[in-house]
């Protein structure tokens, strides 16, 4: 009660003891104003992060399906390409294995480098086997053409065919089969008689 009538008493003194409370309330809410501004900031912050996060994982997934779509398409087109080879006898088709076999190459150094462990192993047993097949198809697509060539200019009873049997197994290092075998079946190409020799004492796998 005598700090009532002090203040009743000193009314000038109550006035300023007001004033400073209302400055000093001021204070601690622009302070905790402040601390919740920081807060929601920080908050915000975090949330742009997480945001940012979430997109660039979603971007490179959809890179990692992009380029494991392209290498598959690629592996895909050097399997086609090889199995036409096998049929055909073109030069020009060659020439496009190479180009796919390139390419195939390129894009598998390319996925190796941004898709995960599992992945990347698919990836490469795929990319494995079409190499496996294109180079199994450029060392016997034209074994087996020179063999259809072969067949295709000589016939059942042929008399040649005892003589070309004995050329071909002559010693593969003897250089007269070539000239031998050409002079004998005239029609095959020297790209021909190259392979029949090369590659007679070789398995037909």
């Amino acid at each position: 009660m005598d700090v009532w009538r002090y203040f009743e008493k000193n009314p000038e003194i109550a006035a300023a003891l007001v004033a400073a409370i209302a400055v000093i309330a001021g204070v601690v809410g622009a302070k905790i104003q402040a601390n919740g501004g920081r807060a929601q900031a920080a908050a915000a912050r975090d949330a742009a992060e997480i945001a940012a996060e979430a997109q660039r994982v979603a971007a490179l997934w959809i890179v990692r399906q992009k380029q494991v779509a392209e290498l598959m398409r690629s592996a895909n087109s050097l399997y086609q390409k090889c199995s036409r080879l096998w049929n055909v006898e073109s030069e020009e088709l060659a020439d496009q294995i190479g180009e796919a076999s390139e390419e195939m190459s390129l894009l598998w150094a390319e996925v190796r480098l941004i898709v995960t462990k599992d992945v990347a192993k698919a990836a490469g047993e795929l990319t494995h086997a079409a190499t496996n097949f294109e180079v199994t198809t450029h060392h016997y697509a034209p074994v087996l053409h020179s063999r259809q060539a072969l067949a295709r200019l000589t016939i059942d009873g042929d008399d040649r065919a005892p003589e070309i049997a004995r050329i071909l197994a002559w010693g593969e290092g003897d250089p007269s089969r070539s000239e031998a075998l050409s002079n004998l079946v005239p029609g095959l190409s020297d790209e021909h008689v190259y392979y029949l020799v090369a590659n007679h004492d070789k398995s037909d796998d």
